[in-house]
């Protein structure tokens, strides 16, 4: 259960990243962001997005690739959200728990290596 409330999370986290590449590209409205982005930006907001839900797929297929990539989304994301504070600061507490998820999920691949017979 537990495990598919984060890959949820991941997931929606991703889409939510979503709107930042469409206030930038003018796809459509996205009035929870009333900062201006550029196109630039928003290439960015779109790869964190890509970025999450690989993690969430890759999260459910077992692979452990999903630490590299869900880290990697944390740290554009978490850059993207510093730009635009005022309206995205929420995310943060997302990408603390995916972050914690990561650090466990290393921490247990470092306590099976170091245990191996």
């Amino acid at each position: 259960m537990i495990r598919y409330l984060f890959v949820s999370l991941m997931f929606i986290h991703g889409l939510i990243h979503l709107m930042g590449f469409i206030r930038a590209f003018g796809y459509g409205v996205a009035n929870q962001i009333s900062g201006e982005i550029s196109r630039f930006n928003g290439m960015f907001w779109l790869a964190a997005t890509l970025l999450f839900m690989l993690a969430s797929i890759l999260f459910l297929l077992k692979n452990e690739s999903w630490l590299w990539v869900a880290i990697l989304a944390c740290i554009i994301s978490q850059i993207l959200i510093i730009t635009l504070w005022k309206y995205a600061k929420f995310g943060t507490i997302a990408n603390v728990i995916i972050v914690f998820a990561v650090l466990a999920g290393t921490a247990g691949k470092a306590v099976q290596i170091i245990f191996r017979d």
